[in-house]
């Protein structure tokens, strides 16, 4: 849960049958079984906690700028379930590395918030992911606890006073 660079991109699916499944970027079957004999629990911070067959996965909406790019076949699969699908991992992991290097390298106050506000962005995108899984689970018959995700409206709302802080902080030092 605290190394990124561990996860594994999964492709997250179910049928009309209810046959719940995610796949690994090798195209392995990491877990196939109908959407009843698993349970489902929402954090605060949007996370879909998967728990079946003695296994739990920590699910995120996208991932981290450390974290596996999905495979070719797996972006091929998300396109081609989704008439609108956009390839948003390009944006997500520019705007997560974009705040990881402005913070390591230097480069100033400007970048690290341009940054930090894409890297919202994108924690938003992934986050209306998982609420959309939370609505759909809730609706099979599995055990689903949900979840009202605040916890990064919370975040928005932290990030928006360091930023008028340190705009305060910057001009009174100049």
């Amino acid at each position: 849960m605290i190394n990124g660079a561990k996860t594994v991109p999964v492709v997250v699916s179910m049928d009309s049958s209810g046959m719940f499944r995610m796949v690994d970027a090798a195209g392995m079957s990491v877990l196939s079984l109908p959407v009843q004999q698993a349970s489902f629990r929402f954090t605060s911070m949007g996370t879909m906690a998967v728990t079946a067959q003695g296994r739990k996965f920590d699910l995120l909406g996208v991932g981290a700028s450390m974290s596996p790019d999905p495979s070719p076949e797996q972006k091929a699969e998300m396109k081609v379930a989704s008439d609108d699908f956009k390839d948003r991992t390009a944006l997500n992991r520019a705007g997560s590395a974009g705040a990881a290097m402005s913070g390591a390298g230097g480069v100033g106050g400007v970048a690290g918030i341009a940054g930090s506000a894409l890297m919202m962005f994108s924690y938003y995108e992934g986050l209306e992911t998982i609420k959309t899984w939370q609505a759909v689970l809730s609706q099979t018959g599995a055990p689903v606890r949900t979840s009202a995700m605040k916890a990064g409206l919370y975040m928005m709302l932290g990030l928006v006073a360091a930023i008028i802080i340190g705009i305060v902080v910057a001009i009174n030092v100049l």
